[in-house]
């Protein structure tokens, strides 16, 4: 067993990971952040090819503030977020997006090279967002890895947490596995920040990396901490649908696109003419699928994505890695048109959390997608990179107060054998000849077909009977030795994503209404007077129990709402 000691461990090796060991880092205490994956090379910030939002004195454009952000926001997330949160967000993106350029980071300008180029996407009213070409979370990681490495934080790779260690109030730590060894590991510290990102590996197509299996979800479950609006989960509407091997992943940015039924038809035309494409991701991942349902989808089961009517050579210099992907595939996006359709993309749920990014478990705290409250039923574009700086910053400042007030734990080395006696189960079990990734798939697919964008009490009802036959059988490892077995840290994943399925169904079901990115076939339309409330999920032994919380309306209300 490797034990390991730190003031703050911050488990999650990607943005909001960063930057909350950054913030805690910059408090005099010791951190550590340990990762599933390697460093700067997994998670889904490295992927992010969008922009940051904020509007910030020295880009703001005529006419915004962050009061219209705000607005923007919750109106985007249909009433249900956190406006409080939502508050802190817009007030304080521009200065961390600032810090992040003053440690380092590039940040597109203009023709003129004095001004900083900006973006608009989905739900905004005004070009308010910053970036760096396609990589903006690359140039994030790359700041903020390099400052972690200035201040000595500890980085430990490849190692999955598979607990939080407390003692029924207080966190004190967390042990795991190392993935290619399975040997126990310990972590002693004052606080733990999960920073674990979502959970896109529920859903059979999904543009999140293949270590992003709701982790977080399950161990906060699994300390006592409820979580909120599971039910909300984003589909980002370009997604690619060839080849096979890219069939999911994000396959361009809708500020660049049009989108075109079989006929050739702009059709978001007819679902949103004001803001066409750039509506909300919801609508227009919805409108794609009404497309194809009516029989205007293209061969592949899709719809087309033209980026034809841009200027020559505007592809290849805002949007450079997507276009080496498209000519790989012999796609000219000057002249063709790209296959697309939705894919899932972003959990607007999570745990719930204060101003402070600190949950109901004193010492545990969070960062990032792995939290609810700002984002609502529906996440604005370019919102999740801001959120990752901005609760990252609070949850680092906040762990460092409390790990230097409480000192670290000293955890028994008892706690190991959980972790050595589960490797056992797992490479013992027979599994009724179901390796892990095939159990996998018949998750995947079934939330695909029934827990999608179109939901009915049917469809729900028919995934929770299945996803509670899965939770019964043990998928079989080939390989029965602990060393070296990839199969074992599967059979963990897979738990993580049964667990977040769970969850996802048990919400959709209760809540009878469409909002967001909840949609149901059988309730199509929002009902403010019983349904503008959060439903919460808890792990109460082997069952999960529903509660509801109020939502927050101080500043902004829907229509006919008092």
């Amino acid at each position: 067993m490797r034990r390991i000691n730190c003031d703050v461990l911050v488990i999650g090796g990607g943005g909001a990971g960063a930057m909350a060991a950054y913030e805690a880092a910059k408090h005099k205490v010791r951190v550590a952040v340990v990762s599933k994956g390697r460093i700067q090379r997994s998670g889904c910030t490295i992927m992010a090819p969008g922009a940051i939002s904020g509007v910030g004195d020295e880009w703001a454009v005529p006419g915004d503030s962050k009061r219209l952000h705000l607005e923007d926001t919750v109106r985007g997330g249909a009433y249900l977020n956190d406006q409080n949160l939502v508050s802190i967000l817009v007030e304080e993106a521009p200065e961390a997006i600032l810090e992040l350029e003053r440690i380092g980071a590039i940040w597109q300008r203009d023709e003129t090279g004095k001004k900083y180029a900006l973006r608009i996407d989905g739900g905004h009213t005004y070009h308010r967002t910053v970036f760096l070409e396609d990589r903006t979370g690359r140039e994030i990681l790359r700041s903020l890895f390099g400052e972690l490495k200035k201040r000595d934080v500890g980085l430990y790779e490849e190692i999955m947490i598979t607990r939080i260690i407390h003692d029924g109030c207080c966190a004190g730590g967390a042990a795991g596995v190392d993935i290619n060894t399975l040997e126990p590991v310990i972590f002693e510290s004052g606080a733990v920040i999960l920073a674990t990102g979502g959970a896109g590996n529920v859903y059979a197509n999904t543009d999140n990396p293949t270590d992003v299996t709701g982790d977080g979800y399950r161990l906060a479950l699994e300390a006592g901490v409820p979580l909120m609006d599971m039910e909300f989960v984003q589909f980002f509407p370009i997604g690619f649908l060839f080849p096979p091997s890219l069939r999911g992943v994000l396959g361009g940015l809708l500020y660049y696109s049009r989108l075109l039924n079989a006929k050739k038809e702009r059709f978001m035309e007819k679902y949103d003419p004001q803001r066409l494409e750039l509506s909300t991701r919801d609508r227009v991942s919805r409108a794609m699928f009404m497309e194809v349902r009516e029989g205007r989808g293209t061969p592949l089961g899709g719809v087309y994505c033209d980026m034809t009517y841009q200027p020559p050579g505007y592809i290849a210099k805002m949007t450079p890695a997507l276009y080496d992907t498209y000519r790989q595939i012999g796609i000219d996006p000057e002249k063709d048109l790209l296959e697309v359709a939705p894919t899932c993309h972003f959990f607007m749920g999570g745990m719930v959390i204060n101003e402070n990014w600190e949950t109901e478990m004193t010492g545990l705290l969070g960062a990032g997608e792995v939290c609810a409250g700002i984002h609502g039923g529906n996440r604005l574009s370019q919102n999740a990179l801001a959120e990752i700086l901005v609760s990252g910053k609070r949850a680092g400042k906040r762990a460092a107060e409390i790990a230097a007030g409480t000192g670290r734990k000293r955890i028994d080395p008892c706690e190991a054998r959980w972790e050595e006696e589960k490797i056992k189960r797992v490479l013992k079990a027979s599994g009724q000849g179901l390796r892990p990734l095939a159990f996998r798939q018949k998750i995947k697919d079934l939330m695909w077909e029934n827990v999608g964008v179109f939901r009915t009490k049917e469809s729900l009802e028919y995934a929770l009977e299945k996803i509670q036959q899965l939770q019964e059988i043990e998928a079989a490892v080939s390989e029965k030795k602990a060393a070296g077995s990839q199969e074992v840290v599967q059979v963990l994943e897979n738990e993580s994503i049964l667990e977040t399925a769970r969850c996802i169904i048990h919400a959709a079901l209760d809540r009878k209404e469409s909002r967001g990115a909840h949609y149901r076939n059988d309730y199509p339309d929002t009902d403010n007077k019983n349904w503008l409330k959060h439903i919460t999920v808890k792990k109460i032994g082997k069952t999960v129990q529903l509660d509801y919380r109020r939502v927050d309306t101080r500043i902004l209300k829907p229509g006919g709402f008092d």
